[in-house]
């Protein structure tokens, strides 16, 4: 399930029901567990953020829901909000395994209509049925649901909304449903509510997924695409549990999700509701007429008490039974008519005329660009979202290349500054739409596709830390670890691939021989309060190099191993602050006062990051500036940065498909690697082409100690070194313990002996721990060698 959420990009949220299975005991005696894992919600939104993370994060979502939620509220305060009626088409797709229809997992029509009818009795609070309630906050949503008339073609359909998939396979698992089966049989949920009936088998200590949702999705970030990839929205639920065995005989349902609330569930988490416990212990689902509960209610368990509250089990967003279920309340409803403002897909599936008997003459036209602002030579993708099943569409691009085309969704590519119209056309053998005309809907910005991003516009200062000794953006008596700079990227580059960092300070316990190193770090910007989150890319820099730079009052250029993939979002650069003795380093800032919008941000001792405007009272910007591009630039990286006269380091380059190198004693000036042996301090540039980069050259500089003669290692037991997991899928991490200090250097080879990674770093303890990322190297056998002073140790690493 591969969805960017609402607001940052790209959201989605798999929702779960849980089903305590009555012919299995063991079932019932791990689902009735207080402690036992209910739902994998919050576990796969996490792993998805973290693939994507474009997606955003769930504040996003609510702070979009949120904002919109207090216009609608102060609408109905005032009286002049009358919300209408909604109808959303429906598309079942019965999954089965080749059985006739009405047996086994080819449920019935009948089935499936007896579903949407209680959709409709629960949705809409219907007196007389089990969706009605007296709770002095129960809601009628005011949302209907019809299976649709129409196929996506525009004919009738031969059983209304539903659609017969021979999945060939008799059950299924969450990833094949997504990977497999979703993909290749969704509708356009422009226009359809995807409901996909199957059978899950797959279990976890939990129990067995009934069902799960897709969270709504959308954006108005600009270079964030309004909504993510189409091919997974919707819900998915287990065949026994959709439809009621009160409206007919089904005898595939299975107690106590036999009488259709587990769709109701899920539907409204796919409008946007979460979990009434908030999927935490007295947690927050956003809606204050939801009392707090600890956690998910089981059974029916009418007069529970907890967080100070008597919980409302009865609520559809909890786990209770069938039969218990029978409210949605006031607050609920505003939010779901919040997402059908603001999310979309959801908006637009009540646009279009599938749930009566024709199709009602010629199109009506729309579209949606995945970016309305953009830089010059930017591409942007059009969506045709025009009702009625138009055939033909004549668009029209002011200022952009093409200027016009006959295709449904062209992608057009604006090469000049200004803001400019789009104008479509949409026809059917019924005729043609009057052209719609969105003026000034595409503004191209006067910015390039590479361009160096900085905070700092004011007088260079270098701060002391406020009654303390040592700098505020350096080592001091606070023990400040780490400081940094945030950097909007509102423009949505994609890619980082140098900074430039000016240091006020830099001091070595031994001087211009030092091989002290200082880590330069790329961070998110998804912590607390839009701080740094998880760390992106590391650069370890000679301190040695920022000696010079400071002595010849220049910025230090920090050129990264690749490309840092920033996705469109806010970043953070800084570095970290260690403690050894003698060696000190301070970040040049503005004077306070000079910057306004507290961009510098620091780390405590205990690792908790906050802006110097709130911890210190202070608000500057670091002089830090990051090269950001949405094309690639050329990146080196060297083996090791410290060698011995002759001794041999490898260079690899990436970003381009053609390398020349340039520097004394290479092994070749051609290739994306070769071998340097420098007999003296030396800098090896690179030059790439071959494609359209953002730069060309970078250069890495190997330091030759001076009459350094390399000694034979004493190897110790692998045992001492743990790597764990492993075999690992390229992430892992290692533990080494012994006395010795100093610099340490960890490398990393394959079976053929070419060295894939190579790290330096000081050990200032007996132990350290180290995350090891092989992700982007293929599968195989590697060797690890941790080398520190005479001392190395080896070990094999399997990588999946």
């Amino acid at each position: 399930m591969l969805q960017r959420l609402l607001l940052s990009t790209a959201l989605f949220l798999l929702t779960c029901h849980w089903l305590a299975a009555q012919q299995n005991p063991a079932w019932k005696q791990i689902i009735d567990r207080p402690t036992a894992e209910k739902c994998a919600t919050m576990q796969m939104d996490s792993a998805l953020r973290a693939r994507y993370p474009e997606m955003g994060s769930l504040n996003d979502l609510e702070k979009s829901l949120q904002d919109r939620i207090t216009q609608l509220k102060k609408l109905q305060s005032t009286g002049r909000l009358a919300a209408s009626l909604l109808t959303i088409p429906v598309v079942v797709h019965v999954v089965h395994n080749g059985e006739a229809v009405g047996t086994g997992r080819n449920i019935s029509a009948a089935q499936v209509q007896s579903q949407i009818e209680t959709l409709n009795e629960d949705f809409r609070r219907k007196a007389g049925t089990r969706g009605f309630n007296t709770n002095a906050v129960g809601a009628d949503i005011e949302i209907e649901f019809c299976l649709a008339a129409f196929n996506q073609q525009g004919g009738a359909m031969a059983e209304r909304g539903i659609d017969r998939v021979n999945g060939n396979r008799a059950t299924w698992s969450r990833s094949d449903v997504e990977g497999v089966l979703k993909p290749g049989s969704y509708w356009d949920p422009e226009k359809y509510f995807n409901i996909w009936v199957v059978d899950m088998s797959e279990a976890t200590a939990g129990g067995i997924v009934v069902a799960y949702a897709q969270f709504p999705s959308g954006s108005n970030l600009p270079g964030i695409p309004s909504a993510g990839p189409a091919s997974t929205d919707g819900v998915v639920v287990n065949y026994w549990a959709f439809g009621n065995s009160e409206k007919g005989s089904f005898p595939v349902l299975r107690a106590p999700t036999n009488l259709g609330r587990t769709l109701t569930h899920e539907t409204g988490h796919w409008l946007g509701l979460r979990h009434i416990w908030g999927d935490a212990t007295c947690g927050d689902d956003f809606c204050a007429d939801t009392p707090p509960q600890a956690s998910e209610s089981r059974g029916c368990q009418k007069g529970r008490v907890s967080c100070g509250n008597t919980n409302m089990v009865e609520n559809y967003m909890d786990y209770s039974d069938d039969a218990c279920f029978n409210v949605f309340t006031l607050d609920q409803k505003t939010r779901i008519r919040a997402v059908m403002d603001v999310s979309p897909r959801r908006a637009n599936l009540v646009k279009n005329s599938l749930c009566g008997t024709s199709v009602a003459g010629k199109p009506i036209p729309d579209f949606r660009a995945d970016r309305q602002r953009v830089l010059l030579g930017s591409s942007v993708r059009f969506t045709d979202l025009s009702s009625n099943f138009p055939t033909r569409w004549e668009w029209t691009f002011e200022g952009g290349t093409p200027s016009t085309s006959s295709e449904q969704n062209p992608t057009v590519v604006y090469n000049q500054a200004g803001k400019f119209k789009v104008t479509l056309v949409a026809a059917n053998p019924a005729g043609a739409s009057e052209p719609l005309i969105k003026t000034a809907y595409i503004e191209v910005l006067n910015s390039g596709l590479c361009s160096d991003q900085t905070n700092f516009n004011g007088t260079r200062t270098v701060l002391p830390q406020p009654g303390g000794r040592g700098y505020v953006a350096g080592q001091n008596s606070l023990l400040t670890k780490a400081v940094s700079e945030s950097f909007a990227n509102e423009l949505g580059y994609t890619n980082l691939s140098s900074a430039s960092l000016r240091f006020g300070v830099a001091k070595a316990a031994k001087g211009a021989e030092t091989e002290s190193i200082v880590v330069v770090n790329v961070w998110n910007a998804r912590g607390f309060q839009n701080g740094p989150g998880a760390i992106l890319e590391t650069k370890e820099v000679p301190l040695r190099t920022i000696l010079e730079d400071v002595a010849n009052n220049r910025a230090t250029k920090v050129t990264f191993d690749r490309n840092v993939p920033l996705s469109g979002l806010g970043y953070h650069i800084g570095i970290e602050l260690k403690y050894a003795a003698g060696d000190t380093v301070a970040l040049v800032t503005t004077k306070n006062g000079e910057s306004v919008f507290a961009t510098a941000w620091k780390q405590n001792a205990k690792g908790d990051w906050a802006r110097y405007a709130d911890s210190l009272g202070i608000n500057v910007a670091h002089d830090i500036s990051a090269r950001v591009g949405m094309k690639s630039s050329v990146q080196v990286a060297a083996s090791a940065q410290f060698v011995g006269a002759g001794e041999a380091v490898t260079l690899n380059a990436r970003g381009a498909s053609i390398f020349n190198w340039t520097g004394a004693n290479l092994s070749s000036t051609l290739g994306a690697q070769v071998i340097a042996r420098p007999t003296q301090t030396t800098s090896y540039t690179v030059t790439g082409s071959g494609m359209e980069l953002c730069d060309s050259t970078a250069t890495a500089r190997i330091f030759v100690r001076a009459g350094a003669v390399t000694g034979i290692p004493t190897s110790l037991p692998d045992q001492l070194l743990t790597v764990s997991p492993n075999p690992s899928d390229g992430l892992t991490t290692l533990t080494f313990r012994n006395a010795l200090r100093g610099l340490t250097t960890l490398s990393v080879r394959n079976v053929a002996g070419m060295e894939v990674l190579k790290q330096q770093f000081q050990k200032t303890d007996d132990g350290f721990e180290r995350s090891l990322d092989l992700r982007t190297v293929p599968s195989g056998m590697y060797l690890i060698e941790v080398r520190i002073g005479t001392q190395v140790i080896r070990k094999k690493i399997v990588k999946y």
